[in-house]
């Protein structure tokens, strides 16, 4: 399973994006993996796609992602927010996001390793963001 991150989902839904071909250069790629995000990256998401691209640009987004055969939205309990509360205490060499947090958290209660994200956050915490020229998950 290949996590997607906020990072990920606003390149691709915008052409004017630096690394929107990426985007679809790696969905083409990994895209008939198992997919997962979550509901705080939907969140977030919605958030920059709404207030860079308008109402009808996120909506465009969000309905994508919910018909979606390959893509699992995952949901935070309090357990997994908890958890990203202390990483983020103890972790002061970058300005990590609460919802980057939380989706380390996530991938790591379920031994992700891989996502799909283009601002160096996931690698910075020790995860491999895939990349145009990665190889296919094994």
């Amino acid at each position: 399973m290949i996590f997607v991150d906020t990072s990920f989902w606003v390149a691709l839904a915008s052409s004017r994006d630096d690394r929107h071909d990426d985007a679809r250069t790696l969905l083409q790629r990994f895209g008939g993996e198992r997919l997962a995000t979550s509901n705080h990256v939907r969140g977030e998401t919605w958030t920059f796609i709404s207030r860079r691209h308008g109402h009808a640009a996120a909506v465009a987004l969000l309905e994508r992602l919910e018909v979606s055969q390959r893509l699992r939205v995952l949901f935070t309990g309090q357990e997994l927010e908890e958890e990203a509360l202390r990483w983020l205490r103890r972790h002061d060499e970058r300005q990590y996001s609460f919802v980057d947090a939380t989706s380390f958290a996530l991938m790591h209660s379920l031994r992700i390793r891989q996502a799909l994200a283009f601002d160096g956050d996931f690698s910075a915490a020790g995860l491999e963001e895939l990349r145009p020229d990665a190889t296919r998950p094994g």
